[in-house]
């Protein structure tokens, strides 16, 4: 199961199932049946609970960005067999948290704040009160499974060695890869099916 990041969806993971074979490969739409507004960081959460309870077992969890936040939440409650984070938002235990944002509802255009999405990668409004929760600090302190962090160049330092040493995750780096490259680049998709393989 595939979580995209903020202002996002799961087009991002198009090509992703060809990686996979024998394997039932879904794409969770973090925003569906949701009041984008009003979207908290548990709301993520219980959208990849709901899709995970419907898939075939045993179940992998991988989430980019954002998606990594809602994929570590809702580890404790669906026993997956592992949790791939690609440069996740870090957990509160893995990160420097500000507890002067404020969570307070609302969206905001995430071009605006990120820059520019990539051609052809569609952006839609993201929710104010879940980045101001992940700001403050969701605390995920332990996962019930092996897992994977994986990082390029653009979240090395922040999203990389502190959220591994935290879960006593494996930890590959591609350098020369950013942040988006980590969705779209070939190498990272084989990466994560041969980590799933050896489980």
């Amino acid at each position: 199961m595939l979580a995209h990041g903020a202002g996002s969806g799961p087009w991002v993971f198009d090509g992703w199932a060809e990686a996979f074979n024998g394997v039932v490969v879904e794409a969770v739409d973090l925003h569906e049946n949701l009041d984008v507004a009003n979207a908290t960081h548990a709301d993520y959460a219980e959208r990849v609970v709901a899709v995970v309870r419907r898939l075939p077992t045993p179940t992998a969890l991988c989430g980019w960005s954002m998606g990594g936040l809602a994929v570590l939440q809702a580890s404790e409650r669906v026993d997956p067999s592992s949790v791939v984070l690609l440069e996740t938002s870090p957990p509160a235990e893995a990160q420097e948290n500000d507890s002067g944002a404020e969570p307070e509802p609302g969206t905001f255009d995430p071009e605006e704040v990120y820059g520019p999405f990539p051609r052809g990668m569609g952006a839609r409004p993201e929710s104010l009160l879940a980045r101001a929760e992940r700001k403050r600090g969701v605390s995920v302190p332990r996962i019930p499974c092996p897992s994977l962090v994986v990082v390029g160049d653009e979240f090395r330092e922040e999203r990389g060695a502190p959220v591994a040493e935290l879960y006593g995750s494996k930890l590959i780096d591609f350098p020369g890869l950013g942040h988006w490259d980590l969705v779209r680049a070939p190498e990272v998709r084989t990466a994560v099916a041969d980590f799933l393989a050896a489980r």
